[in-house]
């Protein structure tokens, strides 16, 4: 029975996956010691302002390419007249709609028309097409109720797998969630991705996606195991299964990851970061679902009453 040596490495994989949720705890870390804020919190978080605008001569301004110099220079433009009012780290993007969308943290000092009329100064005519204020109130409520939309999946999904499988399955599935989670979370501190709403729906997304190929294997595990446990360890097994699944989920993660880069390059700005969310939770869960619950699984031993 050849199969590929995955459990015995067991110590590689948890140290690789260590060095990337250790960086990106540290680094979180750094920032609250410093008094910034730990992660890219976008409005819906923190509260603040998000503006849609239509700029008349924005045709003139804009090129087709929305990742251009051209665009880059006139968002700076916006920008130069967002820093006389302190809002020079505003989120400033071009949809494919030539729209402009501004998002500005709270300031209670200062009005939406002042900001619009300055723009309109250096521009010339603009439209008003949408403005929002989300209030720090509600964007507690809204990370609270994120937390709590989170955790009510993570206990749900560790129910399931526990009612089809056994709790060994569904601790060792939940174990290799919440890496994924910590590495999402990681690396988009690291990359400095906006944590908002969207982001919440994209970690959402992930452990689906994670929670999916896991159960492929262990159900893999939990055929191959009455079959062989006469003649083989639950190691073993767990390596054989591992790789009788290793094609069909590379063939799937490849497949998904095309999608998600060709939304990234041509998507347009207004999805980009959702995308990446997606990109950076797609990998780690493929590599959780052979590298972390697996092992775990077989750490955890559900089949030490057989042995």
């Amino acid at each position: 029975m050849s199969a590929y040596r995955v459990i015995e490495k067991k110590n590689l994989w948890y140290l690789l996956s260590l060095l990337v949720i250790g960086s990106g705890v540290l680094l979180m870390a750094f920032r609250g010691i410093q008094s910034q804020p730990v992660l890219n919190y976008g409005i819906d978080f923190v509260g603040g302002n998000s503006m849609l605008l239509k700029f008349d001569r924005i045709d003139d301004q804009v090129t087709g390419d929305l990742s251009g110099d051209e665009n880059i220079d006139f968002i700076e433009g916006v920008r130069e007249v967002l820093i006389g009012y302190g809002l020079e780290n505003s989120s400033i993007q071009i949809n494919q709609d030539r729209d402009v969308m501004i998002k500005t943290l709270v300031d209670t000092n200062i009005e939406n028309t002042q900001i619009i009329d300055a723009l309109r100064e250096t521009f010339g005519q603009i439209e008003v097409l949408e403005i929002d204020f989300i209030g720090p109130t509600i964007g507690k409520e809204l990370k609270d109720k994120a937390l709590l939309i989170l955790a009510v999946a993570c206990v749900a999904l560790l129910l399931f797998i526990t009612w089809r499988f056994e709790f060994a399955y569904g601790l060792a599935a939940l174990i290799a969630l919440f890496h994924d989670a910590l590495v999402t979370v990681s690396l988009s501190a690291m990359i400095g991705i906006e944590i908002n709403t969207a982001f919440v729906a994209a970690v959402l997304t992930i452990l689906g996606y994670s929670i999916n190929d896991t159960i492929v294997i262990f159900d893999r595990i939990r055929e191959n195991y009455p079959k062989l446990q006469k003649q083989h360890s639950l190691i073993q097994i767990a390596n054989f299964s591992l790789t009788q699944t290793i094609h069909r989920t590379i063939n799937t993660s490849v497949t998904t990851m095309a999608v998600i880069l060709s939304l990234i390059f041509f998507g347009g700005t207004t999805i980009k970061a959702f995308c990446l969310v997606l990109l950076i939770g797609i990998v780690s869960g493929t590599y959780s679902s052979f590298f972390i619950a697996s092992p775990v699984l077989v750490q955890l031993n559900p089949y030490q009453k057989d042995d």
